[in-house]
């Protein structure tokens, strides 16, 4: 454990920080599912006791929300990262298409942590706004990199960019959702091919030179 991920207790020993026992959560979950994910899955993979973890959240319901409305928060810092590193409009949106594809590792857990915390609004209407505080954000950069590059004329859609946002949106949650569950005819691979097809059809741009963009630095 680092530094950052533990604070000193009176005693001089080392306590694991709020966000390590989060992060540690997260794996939990990830690997077991919300519902079977107990205090003492948390305590063991954060390195310490069921105490400790009690110490910041007084339920095993109050340490797996925090932990899930926290996980759909950390994807967006490396997003805007690889969206601000693209010189054009074209290079944005494939940066945006190739980020939204959920290959093994991280990307995949983050997806995973995105289902749970929709499982959870399904039944309790008082989450509702996380939900909406996330999809705003991430339907935001759709719909900001479109109109972009549609003002400035590097995308040609014969549809309203608005348009073309939701419809690819629509695609990348759907797409998504199965490449996750392991469909075999949705592997990520298929995904990516499926989504960037679709976004130079729909905006009049090379596939080979979007393809081309993607797959760069990311």
């Amino acid at each position: 454990m680092d530094s950052e991920a533990t604070t000193e207790t009176t005693t001089g020993t080392a306590r694991p920080t709020a966000k390590a026992i989060l992060a540690a959560a997260c794996r939990v979950i990830v690997r077991r599912g919300f519902d079977a994910t107990r205090i003492a899955d948390i305590a063991r993979e954060a390195g310490t006791s069921t105490g400790t973890v009690h110490y910041y959240f007084e339920t095993k319901d109050d340490v797996l929300l925090a932990a899930l409305r926290w996980a759909n928060q950390q994807p967006y810092v490396r997003v805007d990262e690889l969206v601000e590193q693209g010189d054009d409009d074209l290079t944005r949106l494939a940066k945006l298409l190739e980020v939204a594809v959920p290959y093994l590792g991280r990307p995949r857990d983050e997806y995973i942590l995105l289902i749970e915390l929709w499982g959870r609004i399904l039944h309790r209407p008082e989450l509702v706004p996380d939900g909406e505080v996330v999809s705003a954000r991430w339907r935001g950069y759709f719909f900001d990199v479109l109109r972009a590059g549609t003002e400035s004329g590097a995308f040609q859609p014969e549809r309203h960019p608005d348009e073309v946002a939701e419809r690819l949106i629509g695609l990348v949650d759907g797409l998504g959702f199965k490449a996750v569950l392991g469909y075999r005819w949705m592997p990520p691979e298929r995904m990516r091919e499926i989504l960037l097809r679709f976004a130079a059809d729909e905006l009049g741009v090379p596939y080979g030179e979007l393809e081309e963009r993607a797959r760069s630095d990311v």
